[in-house]
This record gives structure tokens, sequence and C-alpha cells, in this order.
């Protein structure tokens, strides 16, 4: 018998079943404050979709490798991703030394299938990025897209930090925390930025947030993206066209060889910066670094 877990990140809700709640639960303690009670009325129309909900993920299933040739392969984190496509759906594998596991995404992004059985304490970091892969694929349908960057949040209002590894992202909330009161920490790695029906743009926690534990279920609207670079002096330049656009689509966590979603990535972000300030910030790091995006806010 299978019994349901529900989950809400950044407004939007996915499904999943699984054998035993309990030890589903005991893999995925960042998921905990993203957990919510199932719709009353699901909507399901028959064949596994629920129409009210992101999507539905499911375990203990045959996944059969598709005879196509790789469409992208991903090393991350010591991780080795291949993604196939077919007309049926995507299917993606995911290596860790000598363990493999599979997940399939329907063409609709609204069924995704895995051969995890949920249950076993060895596929605890194997759920997380499945789920973290599904949670993408599907979400991107429906204007919101994850960003690898650091979130600082002060009265309702955040700024999006985005830069590559090293370049600071993490030390600048730090420093925020440090230095401007009332400030919080939303979320330090793989935020959810999202477009809602009425045009703001709002960036929400997610159990996702790399070597901090910051799994907030909260939000805030976006004040402005700061790309952070690392120099001698502290600069904050305002960035423009394609500058910003090109930052951000490289900061965004999509699958390269899924031309559909990144074609939906392509609008989204192009409308989010019709909306949003971008700038870049040049910075040492410092109080002064601190200041400068200080005036951001409002």
């Amino acid at each position: 018998m299978l019994h349901e877990l529900c989950f809400e990140i950044a407004g939007h809700r996915f499904v999943m079943d699984t054998p035993d709640t309990e030890l589903t639960l005991k893999l995925l303690p960042s998921f905990h404050p993203f957990l919510v009670e199932k719709d009353r009325n699901p909507g399901s129309n028959g064949d596994g979709r629920n129409n009210n909900s992101l999507f539905r993920f499911s375990g203990n299933k045959d996944i059969l490798v598709p005879e196509v040739d790789p469409a992208e392969t991903m090393n991350f984190e010591g991780t080795q991703f291949t993604v196939y496509h077919t007309e049926e759906g995507a299917t993606i594998s995911m290596r860790i030394e000598n363990k493999i596991y599979y997940l399939f995404a329907s063409d609709d992004r609204k069924v995704f299938k895995s051969d995890l059985t949920l249950i076993s304490p060895e596929e605890g970091r194997f759920l997380l990025y499945l789920l973290r892969a599904a949670y993408g694929m599907a979400a991107i349908h429906h204007r919101t897209i994850k960003v690898h960057a650091s979130v600082i949040e002060k009265e309702g209002r955040a700024l999006v930090f985005l830069g590559k590894s090293g370049t600071g992202k993490s030390t600048h909330s730090r420093l925020w925390k440090e230095f401007v009161p009332e400030c919080t920490l939303l979320n330090d790695d793989e935020p959810v930025i999202r477009m809602l029906d009425d045009g703001s743009i709002r960036v929400y926690g997610a159990p996702w947030s790399g070597s901090t534990p910051c799994y907030r279920n909260a939000s805030a609207e976006v004040a402005a993206f700061v790309h952070l670079y690392q120099g001698p002096e502290n600069k904050l330049t305002r960035l423009k066209g394609m500058d910003a656009f090109t930052s951000l689509f490289q900061s965004s966590a999509l699958l390269r060889s899924d031309k559909r979603g990144r074609q939906l990535t392509f609008a989204l972000i192009t409308d989010i910066l019709e909306k949003v300030p971008y700038h870049r910030l040049d910075n040492r790091p410092d109080r002064e670094a601190v200041s400068l995006t200080e005036t951001l806010i409002g």
C-alpha cells in the first residue's frame, strides 16, 4: 500500500508516493519545513497526474534506458548525470561511485518515476538530487526557476547575490548579517525565483542550500540581482541588456539539453529583467561593499 507525502516549494505543490512516509522523511530532513497537508480535492485525471499539483513522484519503478545517444552529461560534486531524450520524455541516470539510479520524466513534466525504493538509508543523497532535477524541470513550465545564489532578506525585500563559486556570495551574505540589523538569510545556494500572475518577482527558500543549513519556507520580493566579482576595490555597476541576461542565465539551474525548458527559461529571464534591476559588484569584501548593496534594497 502506498501513502502520499505533499510538499510545497515556491507556492507549487508536488506529491510523492511512498511505501512508508516516516522512512522517506528520514531521507529528506531539509524538506520538513516544506511538508504540507495534501489537497482534499486532488483532481486526478486517472493517469497518475494531479491537476492541482506540480508533479507526482514515485519509486520502485523499472526504468529503461533509451537506445539513443546521451543528449547531455554533467559532473557535479562527484556525481555524474547522463540525460537521454525521447518522444515519451527524458531519462536521467545518476551515478555516485559504483551506485547508479534512474529517473524518468514524462514529456509534460507532470509524472516522475524512479527506481529508488524511497526508504533505504543509502538513497538519501540520490533522492535529494533527483527531486531537485524533477522540481527544476517541472517548475520552469510555471514561470519558476532555480538559481545558484545566496539571498539576504530584510523587511520583505531581498537581494539575490550571484556569481561563480569562490567569488564571495556566501561571504557577502554573512557580512550583511554582521553589519545590517534585522536582515536574515533566506537561502545560501539554490533559491527559487518565481514570476507571479500579477507580474511581481519573488524569491523563495528551498530545501537545497549547499553547505549552509538554511531551509526556510518563506519568500520576499526581489529588490535587485547582484553578480559578485572579487576585485581590489568596491564598485557597483548597473548591468543591462545582454550582459544582464547572460549573467542570470548562466546562474540558472536547468537541463541545457531540454530545448523547451531552455526556451521557457529565455522568456522568463527576459521578463524578469524588465521588472528587476541587475548589478555587478566588484568587491574586496568588507563593510564598504555591504554599504553599496544596501542602497539597492530601499
